[in-house]
């Protein structure tokens, strides 16, 4: 077999697996079927995992100098600004997930 084959981490794979999940529960609540606290905790639960994710991503990305952004891999200094900036958005996901999941009590 001659070709190019591309290596998808688990990185990428965790967030890709999360979208089917968010695409469900914007569809039910859509359909009336999610009252809207539970679709505030669902949307919570997933800001939380896309939280998780991209600080993973980013700390990855800091450890390594190599970040990949679509098909495109970055190296050295533009690696470590776009990890760094994967860990502040990480973060604030988080933070908004967070008190999502605390004010649908």
């Amino acid at each position: 077999m001659s070709g190019r084959y591309r290596v998808v981490s688990f990185i990428h794979l965790a967030r890709i697996a999360t979208l089917p999940i968010a695409g469900g529960v914007i569809v039910a609540f859509a359909m009336g079927l999610l009252h809207p606290i539970e679709f505030a905790r669902a949307v919570a639960g997933v800001l939380l995992a896309y939280g998780a994710i991209d600080i993973w991503d980013g700390t990855a990305g800091l450890e390594s100098r190599i970040e990949r952004v679509g098909a495109h891999l970055q190296r050295l200094a533009a690696a470590r600004r776009t990890s760094v900036f994967k860990i502040l958005f990480g973060g604030s996901s988080l933070l908004l997930g967070a008190i999502g999941l605390l004010f649908t009590r």
